[in-house]
């Protein structure tokens, strides 16, 4: 039959020995462990508190951004697309609720539209907002190559490379990062800097072997080789 543990077993255990330190520390820095907890509790209501407003923002704002779509594509059937009004729009998201995901949606749309529209310096403009507001944003790639078009087109070729070979040192597993390596290779072509070219064609050829980046990297590398 098993022996009573004793008193002396008991403090002799780790768990126990553990467990009365714990409590004694408790006992000794009351104030300190209620103040810890309280600034837990503070901050925990925060969180919660930040993410109740973000989400009465989102619901303010996705309303004008399908507002802003709509305009895009006419707001009755058979009426012409308002790109004034999307513009309008698409602007008062941002300005309004600068944080949310509809904003970074209408800074995208927004400076394809303008980008569209040819005024170069807007979109230019558009996507470097976006992406100082959402340095973790979902469209990052997608504003990074807009930018570069951008600058391309104002003949900003040096810009765009620097825009396109940081976004590919942090994103180049993203799906769009084919288009940006060709972009990027393209704008080498337009530097005359045929080695970096085909260099980043080589790369384009390698990691998208069956796509369309594939088939006009080796088109664009038979021709530089001639």
């Amino acid at each position: 039959m098993t022996s009573a543990i004793k008193k002396q077993d008991i403090r002799r255990n780790p768990l126990a020995e553990w467990v009365g330190t714990v409590v004694r520390f408790v006992r000794e820095k009351r104030k300190v462990v209620l103040a810890a907890v309280g600034g837990l509790v503070a901050v925990a209501c925060m969180v919660a508190g930040y993410w109740w407003y973000q989400e009465r923002q989102e619901e303010k704002a996705s309303p004008i951004l399908a507002g802003a779509f709509t305009a895009m594509r006419g707001e009755q059937p058979g009426s012409s697309p308002d790109p004034d009004g999307a513009t309008k729009r698409f602007r008062d998201v941002v300005q309004q609720y600068p944080r949310t995901r509809s904003a970074e949606e209408a800074l995208i749309a927004l400076g394809n539209l303008q980008y569209g529209a040819n005024k170069i310096d807007e979109a230019l403009g558009t996507f470097s907002q976006y992406l100082s507001a959402f340095p973790r944003g979902r469209f990052r790639v997608m504003a990074g190559l807009g930018k570069a078009y951008a600058q391309e087109a104002k003949g900003d070729l040096q810009g765009g490379v620097q825009t396109l070979s940081e976004l590919l040192d942090r994103y180049k597993d993203d799906p769009l990062a084919g288009e940006a390596y060709s972009s990027l290779a393209r704008l080498y072509e337009g530097l005359k800097k045929t080695d970096d070219a085909m260099r980043v064609y080589g790369q384009v050829t390698e990691r998208y072997p069956q796509s369309q980046w594939a088939q006009r990297a080796l088109q664009r590398m038979s021709v530089l080789k001639k």
